[in-house]
């Protein structure tokens, strides 16, 4: 007659007390297993960095935003300052003696020979 080998399982206490890792199983398995462990090393440190890339993308579009609403309000100040009344009032508040000029500007021609 034939004998039908049992599968031996593998119990808590062998894997505790290290009797797992001598067995036929796992030496026959150990390269997959250390590729597996690998993969897995691999794995978890991409997603750490990930998600560390992702922190500081998100950091930096805030930032940003804050800029970009900062450069519209200096923008808009820039605009206010450079108004034909702004800069008359402030002309007169510096004491220069300026005035507007009455006659609109002209072109300058040149010949070109």
């Amino acid at each position: 007659m034939v004998e039908v080998k049992r599968k031996k399982r593998v119990t808590v206490k062998e894997v505790l007390n290290g009797r797992f890792f001598e067995s036929e199983w796992f030496r026959r398995n150990r390269i997959l297993m250390l590729m597996i462990f690998f993969l897995l090393f691999i794995n978890i440190t991409v997603k750490y960095k990930s998600e560390k890339v992702i922190r500081e993308m998100t950091a930096l579009e805030d930032s940003l935003i804050e800029l970009r609403s900062r450069s519209i309000s200096i923008a808009a100040d820039v605009i206010k300052m450079s108004r034909q009344s702004v800069i008359i009032e402030r002309v007169k508040k510096s004491k220069i003696e300026l005035e507007t000029s009455k006659e609109p500007p002209h072109k300058i021609y040149i010949d070109k020979q």
